[in-house]
């Protein structure tokens, strides 16, 4: 008995440590539809766990036979931090307005056991998304709302795009308040913008309030010249259910991989599923990366680890804003960031603070790796005490 409990406890570190061993970036590649072009993407496997592993390369949704791969099938040793690949996109010579979506996914094998033929671990699996998108015809918003709670005010960012074949001459939004009792208790305007056909802005509006901490909900009417959109949004004020406590980007070199390390709270007594998406800005305050963590599972009460990876090919050195969303269900909480890019290094800081240092260890991520060995050789070490003194007094009867 007590064999498989030592068994079933070194299985359960090693599923734990094989759930991030992969990254993929970019998490997503956009396209405008273009009858019968040509696209080639290149994309990176991370090996961020330093892993001797065995990979294979998968193409699924819509789109999976308009998409080939370089490769379908490829090794990376431990001494090898990521591999390039890439995928060619022939675009079909009609597709139906809207979104027309596929996934290229890089599964992560398990390890094969030296001493039988089964297979230690569970096969990890990450995706780049590309998305296709085909004009509709006349005048077509698409919109969500990020909600900014913060004391005394709260801020309502709608970003919209125009996926019509036409320009948007004004575009704004009404922006509808409901208390926890589902009373209509205030309604805000937002700022006004035109949009170019395939163009993406904001809208956004405060909402000055004194109410009593809860859960309210927003109800934005969007306004596009004669057409409308109804988005509806959930919100707190007065309470934060996750906090982003600390971020660090480590072993950095400009034009490769940056590995993002989330150190998030959750100060709710129920469990909550979230992931991490975050947003940088270039000079002109248009949208230059938009990346994304895998979901995470984060106990009452308890810190989690989000990971996210962006690829700086291409991203020259300064200072860019940027926006961390930590999202779960259909509310979302937001930090604002600045990001000081150099050769070597980013650096990551809060509105007048710093949140992450210049580290020569393994960052954050390695702390948590051995805390939970620790954690695990004295779950071990309890059961064989525990399970010493029953023999013992076994023995003596």
């Amino acid at each position: 008995m007590n064999k498989k409990l030592i068994i079933f406890a070194f299985a359960l570190i090693l599923l734990a440590s094989n759930v991030l061993a992969i990254g993929i970036t970019p998490g997503r590649s956009t396209f405008d539809f273009e009858r019968n072009a040509i696209k080639e993407v290149e994309f990176t496997v991370v090996n961020s766990e330093s892993r001797d592993m065995n990979l294979i390369v998968l193409v699924q949704g819509e789109l999976n036979e308009s998409i080939s791969v370089s490769e379908v099938s490829f090794k990376m040793a431990s001494t090898e931090k990521e591999k390039k690949l890439r995928y060619i996109l022939a675009m079909p010579p009609n597709l139906k307005p809207g979104l027309h979506a596929a996934e290229v996914v890089v599964i992560q094998l398990p390890e094969k056991s030296e001493a039988s033929d089964a297979f230690i671990g569970a096969a990890v699996g990450v995706a780049t998304q590309i998305h296709v998108y085909v004009p509709f015809p006349g005048k077509y918003a698409q919109a969500q709302m990020n909600v900014i709670s913060n004391p005394g005010k709260v801020n309502f960012v709608i970003p919209v795009h125009n996926r019509g074949d036409l320009d948007l001459a004004r575009v704004r939004a009404t922006i509808d308040i409901y208390s926890p009792v589902n009373e209509k208790i205030a309604t805000i305007q937002s700022s006004e913008i035109s949009l170019l056909s395939g163009e993406r802005r904001e809208v956004a509006g405060v909402w000055e309030t004194s109410s009593a901490p809860g859960t309210y909900r927003a109800v934005a009417t969007l306004i596009y010249d004669e057409e409308t959109l109804t988005i509806e949004q959930q919100f707190n004020v007065g309470e934060e259910v996750l906090k982003l406590e600390q971020v660090e980007v480590n072993d950095f070199n400009l034009g490769g991989i940056a590995k993002f390390e989330m150190l998030v709270e959750n100060k709710w007594s129920q469990q909550v599923t979230a992931y991490a998406q975050m947003l940088v800005y270039n000079k002109d305050g248009e949208v230059m990366a938009d990346f994304k963590s895998a979901g995470y599972e984060i106990l009452p009460l308890q810190k989690t680890l989000m990971v996210a990876f962006w690829d700086t090919a291409g991203v020259r050195e300064g200072t860019y804003d940027a926006s961390v969303f930590l999202r779960y269900g259909e509310k979302s909480d937001q930090q604002d960031l600045k990001l000081e890019v150099s050769e070597r290094n980013i650096r990551v800081i809060g509105v007048g603070y710093v949140i992450s240092a210049e580290s020569d260890g393994e960052g954050i991520f390695g702390n948590t790796l051995v805390l939970v060995l620790i954690v695990a050789v004295v779950l071990l070490i309890l059961i064989n005490i525990t399970w010493f003194l029953v023999l013992r007094k076994r023995l003596k009867k």
